[in-house]
């Protein structure tokens, strides 16, 4: 047997690998014997026929294929003795020529252990922003609880004007096919073609409108494109905005006293008070984000600063396994991977190599974070597992012990002692580096 060796990447070597014609012959034989015995051809007992009629009898195919697997396994573990190569992952191989009587040549990749090679990840010089909040922040906070607690009311006696929401109907008259598509809408927050056409409608009244796409808009496929909608108004409603006062700030906070009050002076009974809580919270907020964008700045700087390499197997085997996590959950909504396509304008191959791309990312983070917590000794305890199994349980508000029989069943311990000691690395990391406050 012969075997050339090429080292193409530095976590592959290509072999191609020639098995000698005598042993690829005796192969063919054995192949032809096993295959008559278990067919039947006529004029002959079973197991009987010749050689030479089953030849013309069995689909060549067959055969072949049956030959390579018998000879590339057998084969391809010689050649990894003889190169004295380690495989990281199993190799598929490329069939070069199989013939009978003639010596049979492939190839086969061989996937071996990533190499991490660590740039500096101690002492790194890292900003930490903490956004000032100001007084704009606080008063766009007491907006959006206005907005979410003022109910709307029912309007039967006008048409549609600016700030009301609107239950419609609408139907795109370039899609026929098309079944028209229930919405909830607010007049002012859509395109202008639309929110102009749509005024002074009345409940049960149906309208033409027609609306372009802005040069600029999000899905590219749409921009400039000019349709026409069918729009029938079901519902209007309006709703008065009320004042903020200190009988509203009681109103609304009316139901008790607010999580982690200790007294009565901590009640949330004025507007100063208000302020003052959600000040409170976007400053903790602003502090979180600092924090967030700190870790993220140290990895990014850990990333670029170090060199990984691991087979391209890692990669396809990844992708395929969220391909079928996709399609699996679009099968449960009865929907299909050629309709989710269409729905996000790709193509398979966009969409495959995206996923790719994350998948490389997410395997080249993983790859140096275990190679810190080697270095640095960082590892993971029973009692570090258990933590972050109450922690999940309490992030997803389940009790533990659902959380703990969840994990168990679905053998997933592995993946939480990943994720416990990514905690863990990116906590040394952080207090390894230089963190200086820069207010922003």
């Amino acid at each position: 047997m012969l075997v050339k060796q090429e080292q193409i990447s530095p976590c592959e070597v290509e072999l191609e690998i020639e098995v000698d014609a005598e042993k690829v012959a005796s192969t063919f034989d054995e192949v032809y014997t096993q295959l008559g015995k278990s067919v039947t051809v006529p004029g002959f007992r079973k197991g009987k026929a010749p050689r030479a009629v089953l030849e013309s009898f069995l689909d060549k195919d067959v055969v072949r294929e049956r030959v390579a697997q018998r000879l590339v396994a057998s084969a391809y573990e010689e050649a990894l003795e003889e190169t004295k190569l380690d495989p990281f992952r199993p190799a598929d191989y490329e069939l070069i020529h199989l013939e009978p009587n003639e010596p049979m040549r492939f190839k086969v990749k061989v996937p071996l252990e990533p190499v991490v090679e660590l740039g500096d990840y101690v002492g790194l010089e890292v900003e930490r922003r903490v956004r000032t909040v100001t007084d704009e922040d606080v008063q766009a906070e007491i907006d959006r609880l206005v907005d979410e607690t003022t109910p709307y009311e029912p309007v039967t006696d006008r048409g549609v004007q600016e700030g009301d929401v609107v239950d419609a109907e609408i139907h795109n008259e370039d899609e026929p096919e098309e079944k028209p598509q229930r919405v909830r809408i607010r007049v002012g927050e859509n395109l202008p073609d639309f929110d102009k056409g749509i005024l002074g409608m009345l409940p049960g009244e149906e309208r033409q409108i027609q609306m372009t796409y802005p040069d600029d808009y999000a899905d590219e496929s749409l921009r400039g494109r000019t349709v026409t909608l069918v729009v029938k108004v079901n519902g209007i409603y309006s709703r008065t905005l009320p004042e903020i006062t200190d009988e509203w700030v009681q109103k609304i906070f009316s139901s008790g006293e607010q999580e982690g009050e200790d007294t009565a002076s901590d009640k949330v009974d004025s507007v100063e008070k208000l302020k003052s809580l959600i000040r409170s919270g976007l400053e903790r907020a602003a502090q979180a984000d600092a924090d967030e964008m700190v870790r993220a700045e140290i990895i990014r700087k850990v990333v670029s600063e170090s060199k990984v390499s691991f087979p391209q197997a890692i990669v396809d085997e990844l992708v395929e396994s969220e391909l079928e996590e996709l399609v699996e959950t679009l099968r449960r909504r009865d929907l299909t991977l050629v309709d989710y396509l269409r729905h996000t304008n790709q193509t398979p191959e966009n969409l495959r190599e995206r996923i790719a791309e994350s998948v490389r990312r997410h395997v080249t983070n993983a790859l140096i974070f275990r190679e810190i917590a080697k270095r640095e000794n960082i590892t993971v305890s029973d009692e570090d597992v258990e933590a972050e199994i109450k922690e999940m349980a309490r992030e997803r508000r389940v009790p533990v012990e659902t959380m703990r029989a969840y994990v168990e069943s679905t053998q997933s311990k592995s993946e939480v002692e990943n994720r416990v000691q990514r905690k863990k690395v990116l906590d040394f990391l952080v207090h390894a580096s230089n963190i200086k406050n820069v207010s922003s």
